[in-house]
């Protein structure tokens, strides 16, 4: 039974080592890459909304109407939805 082991982690050693996927470079980054984007992401979200949500606050009770006032909600909104949104992988 060990043999057998033993022939069969050969085995799979030594098809690992074929050229398979030229892409597989890509493949091989994304799924190492995945965990740290996501624990970089995750704290680059946070202090983003720590500072959007009272700015879109201020800006809401100082000039709701005023072109300032929207422009500066819709660009908080654009950074939110830039660094709390996807992508959550790292693109192959």
């Amino acid at each position: 039974m060990r043999r057998i082991l033993s022939i069969s982690f050969v085995a799979l050693a030594l098809s690992a080592c074929q050229p398979g996927d030229p892409n597989g470079g890509r493949v091989f980054l994304s799924v190492v890459g995945t965990p740290f984007l996501l624990a970089l992401k995750i704290p680059v979200c946070a202090a983003t909304i720590a500072v959007a949500a009272p700015l879109a606050g201020v800006s809401e009770i100082s000039g709701p109407a005023t072109p300032d006032g929207v422009d500066l909600r819709n660009n908080l909104g654009d950074g939110l939805g830039s660094n709390c949104g996807p992508p959550y992988v790292v693109n192959p």
